[in-house]
């Protein structure tokens, strides 16, 4: 087997079925594999059972154990505090929410109205230049 036989694994939790199955799409066609959790809780449970997640897509707010909870239980994990974070949002953020974010991840990414494809095909471009 190759070094790019096997794909990298991208971990989305939503609490949103409809954009969890949007992004996967996207996220497929880019060439990586998707794991889906839809709560904290999931999203939990798949960082320790994979170890091979080298990018998280996180709701900021959902049910059973929030975005927030997951970012800092990653940032407290030795092997995963160096995982790409991208937060996803809703909601318009507050001031301390967006400074919250610029600290504990590379990019946030609005859904809903403002959900733009290309911004999100971009970041993930980026912050997976460097997975082998």
């Amino acid at each position: 087997m190759t070094r790019n036989a096997e794909k990298a694994q991208i971990l989305i939790c939503d609490d949103d079925d409809i954009f969890l199955k949007f992004c996967t799409k996207i996220i497929e066609k880019m060439g990586f594999s998707v794991l889906v959790a839809i709560n904290g809780d999931e999203a939990i449970d798949m960082l320790v059972a994979n170890p091979k997640i080298k990018l998280v897509l996180i709701d900021l707010l959902m049910p059973v154990r929030s975005g927030w909870e997951v970012i800092k239980y990653i940032k407290k994990q030795e092997h995963l505090k160096d995982i790409p974070l991208i937060a996803i949002t809703g909601l318009s953020p507050s001031t301390e929410d967006l400074l919250r974010v610029k600290v504990s991840c590379q990019s946030l990414i609005h859904k809903g109205a403002d959900f733009n494809v290309e911004e999100l095909s971009q970041t993930i471009k980026k912050l997976t230049s460097k997975i082998n």
